[in-house]
């Protein structure tokens, strides 16, 4: 769907003056004309819902020229309302109540091509949440299995008579070429699958069957002449099969000593075994670890998606190119760690210190980052878009190419800062030119 980005960027821009009466309206007004959805925000802190639906409108209007970009958060968005109880049916009533919100600071300004804008944008929008609410609700089903012998799938191309004879010769030939590279695969996962007892068995019989067809005045028969032989191939065969099973039992050993320091705040084998799992792919997601010591910690790439790092000390610790979306880590030490390209969306960092970490090109598109210390941290580069920057101070920082407007800005302080233009921040001369 084609939208009016320019208008609808001119209309917000209206709104921002009174962003923080805007959304306290908004909910009054979707309240009042549908009541029903009110007992899912019973258990609410208002105040916060208010700061999250501000973050998410600015999110969305500064991300409207980044499609790509604004499609994977939005999608974020629709799995995460699933758990707060949100249902299809629900979405026209918000669109109603924030259509009449704007009506109402806009008034005149409110016109029948503003409308159109944000009617369609907001149905783009919708769209694009409830793909996101599919996907985590939804089992994945092939097509193929729903198909029906003698059905064809709509759209299918018809093949003309005088082309099966030819398209038959290309598959057949298709076909035995895969047969015969698939055959190393097959044969690799069988050796996987099989008992170990017969593997053991399968590599005597071929000893024994290379034994009689070789030669016997060759080396490969006096070789294969000593009976040790045969027991140093069997037992070779028999590691490298236990190879998985020793990695699995090693996985749950790493995990055992992780449990079993759950509340311990200093334990260098957890450190190790951290380190360990991640080295080995293993996800980390969902880790429960607060209030502990992982300094210096060395975790490139780890899956740390939705784990609880409140109060951990990650002090210099190396979490570039991780994947913390939804993780907690409010009232943790970050100080000097390396976080660059990691991605920290909806993430919680409020409270935490972040003095000197690098998070250039971090991704930290909807972030709590109250009352956060991030003084001398490089963001160059970083997404910001919809962050809680409330308190937060960003005295020193590098905020150049930065996606992060004034707006989100104007509550952190900022003290000489570079912002993402380039220009130094002074609180009482505005912008100096580095």
């Amino acid at each position: 769907m084609s939208l009016n980005v320019e208008l609808l960027e001119q209309s917000f821009n209206k709104i921002k003056p009174h962003a923080n009466e805007f959304v306290v309206s908004f909910y009054e007004n979707l309240f009042a004309a549908y009541p029903e959805v009110k007992p899912l925000f019973t258990q609410t802190d208002m105040t916060n819902q208010y700061k999250k639906l501000l973050s998410s409108l600015v999110l969305v209007v500064e991300n409207l020229r980044q499609p790509e970009k604004l499609g994977a958060v939005l999608n974020a968005l629709g799995a995460r309302h699933v758990s707060y109880g949100a249902i299809p049916n629900y979405y026209g009533p918000v669109g109603a109540a924030l259509l009449t919100t704007f009506e109402q600071y806009l008034q005149a300004d409110w016109t029948p091509e503003v409308k159109q804008a944000w009617l369609a944008a907001y149905q783009a929008i919708t769209a694009q949440m409830l793909k996101g609410a599919k996907e985590i609700s939804s089992p994945k089903v092939a097509t193929k299995a729903t198909e029906k012998p003698g059905e064809s799938t709509v759209n299918q191309p018809q093949v003309k008579l005088e082309e099966v004879p030819k398209e038959r010769e290309h598959a057949t030939i298709q076909q035995w070429v895969t047969v015969f590279t698939n055959i190393p695969k097959k044969l690799i996962d069988t050796f996987w699958v099989l008992p170990a007892w017969l593997v053991a068995v399968s590599a005597a019989f071929m000893f024994i069957l290379v034994y009689l067809l070789a030669d016997e005045n060759s080396l490969v028969s006096e070789i294969l002449e000593s009976a040790d032989v045969l027991s140093l191939v069997i037992a070779l065969v028999l590691f490298i099969k236990e190879t998985p099973e020793r990695r699995q039992q090693f996985h749950y050993q790493a995990w055992s000593i992780i449990d079993a320091a759950h509340g311990v705040k200093v334990s260098y084998a957890r450190l190790l075994a951290l380190q360990d799992l991640n080295e080995d792919g293993v996800s980390l997601r969902g880790l429960d670890t607060p209030g502990a010591e992982l300094l210096e910690i060395n975790l490139p790439k780890a899956n740390l998606s939705s784990a609880n790092l409140s109060a951990t000390d990650l002090s210099n610790a190396n979490l570039s190119y991780a994947n913390l979306d939804n993780a907690n880590l409010s009232q943790s030490k970050l100080s000097g760690a390396n976080l660059s390209h990691a991605n920290l969306s909806f993430a919680r960092l409020n409270q935490t210190n972040l003095s000197s970490a690098n998070l250039s090109s971090a991704n930290l598109i909807c972030v709590d980052l109250n009352q956060a210390n991030l003084s001398g941290a490089n963001l160059k580069n970083a997404s910001l878009s919809g962050a809680n920057l409330e308190g937060a101070y960003l005295t020193g920082a590098n905020l150049k190419g930065a996606k992060v407007s004034d707006f989100e800005l104007s509550v952190a302080f900022l003290e000489g800062a570079i912002m993402p233009d380039g220009k130094k921040y002074k609180r009482l001369q505005g912008y100096e030119v580095n």
